[in-house]
């Protein structure tokens, strides 16, 4: 498994990166719904991130992930998550680093036309 360099596996250490999973969707005109972590590895996030899609920021709370919400209670509880980033972010500034993140969602799958 890839480390930071020079980082041990000590999540009460502030000295090392905080990595959050934000979830967000593209229905309904597109919103950010929730933040989920700190995790102490971008994987550790991805493991929150990659199987929520398709599934609510809600069902993630009421599931005991713990997380922030960050759009109206009604549209977490609603709207499915459609996409995610990865955030790192600074260990003492929470400042999310800007030049850093992992993407991912759902895929669109093109139309076929199977009459030909």
């Amino acid at each position: 498994m890839a480390r930071e360099p020079g980082v041990a596996h000590n999540p009460g250490n502030t000295s090392h990166w905080h990595y959050y999973a934000v979830v967000g969707t593209t229905v309904a005109g597109g919103h950010t719904l929730a933040e989920f972590g700190p995790h102490s590895t971008a994987v550790a996030a991805l493991q929150i991130a990659v199987p929520s899609v398709n599934h609510t920021a809600f069902s993630l709370f009421e599931q005991g992930v713990a997380g922030n919400m960050l759009a109206e209670p009604v549209l977490v509880e609603r709207l499915p998550i459609t996409d995610f980033t990865i955030e790192r972010h600074h260990p003492t500034t929470q400042e999310p680093d800007r030049q850093w993140s992992l993407t991912g969602g759902r895929r669109r799958v093109a139309a076929i036309d199977l009459t030909a």
